[in-house]
């Protein structure tokens, strides 16, 4: 039986204009330019400081950096939820895949807490068997330890995890872990970057998860 693990920002849930929206508010506040929102497409996807260090100026000094990622996950966990919602489809997707006992995880370069809040307020109706955001001990994502551990936890051989995500980074992450993977085309990056990162399958809606999933 094959097991699947979800990325969570531009996967699972839209949350790009809360993210942006907090982060322009953040720089704002510290005197920074801010961006159009259509630049945290590429700001995105390998945690909260790699985001901050994308929206500010190139150069930055340490120092800074860390005062302006304390103000945005101070924001942003006051504005998690205000634009955030799961993308069209995914409910009926999850449904499906709970239909036919698939076991599935999070996993996100999202902080932990905020990952879990998020899961809980949009995914209450669903079971995940693990739920993992980035966490100070464990490295981030394209690194497969957390990936592995999850599939340890899931009692699946490697061979039949499927890692699912719409970045580079997720795609690296199943080749790191020497998983399968899905590149979903709804998400916050192109397709061809998904296909030049190697992804086994392209999603193109979110029932297309099940249909793959269903062929192995």
């Amino acid at each position: 039986m094959k097991s699947l693990i979800f990325d969570l920002d531009g996967t699972l849930i839209n949350s790009l204009l809360d993210i942006a929206l907090s982060m322009n508010s953040v720089l704002k506040k510290h005197d920074y330019p801010s961006h159009e929102i259509e630049k945290y497409n590429y700001f995105v996807g390998d945690g909260a400081l790699v985001l901050v260090k994308n929206a500010m100026p190139e150069n930055s000094k340490e120092e800074e950096i860390k005062k302006v990622l304390k103000s945005f996950i101070e924001i942003y966990e006051q504005n998690t939820h205000n634009n955030t919602f799961a993308y069209e489809g995914i409910y009926e997707m999850l449904e499906k895949i709970e239909l036919l006992n698939i076991k599935k995880a999070v996993l996100s370069n999202k902080p932990h807490k905020f990952t879990i809040k998020y899961m809980e307020k949009i995914f209450n109706n669903f079971y995940f068997q693990e739920i993992h955001g980035q966490k100070i001990d464990v490295p981030k994502k394209p690194d497969p330890t957390m990936a592995v551990q999850i599939a340890t936890k899931l009692n699946t051989n490697i061979e039949d995890m499927i890692f699912i995500g719409d970045t580079s980074t997720d795609i690296k992450t199943a080749k790191n872990a020497n998983m399968k993977s899905i590149g979903v085309a709804w998400g916050f990056r192109p397709i061809e970057e998904l296909k030049e990162a190697g992804a086994d399958f392209i999603a193109h809606k979110p029932m297309d998860i099940v249909d793959y999933v269903s062929s192995l």
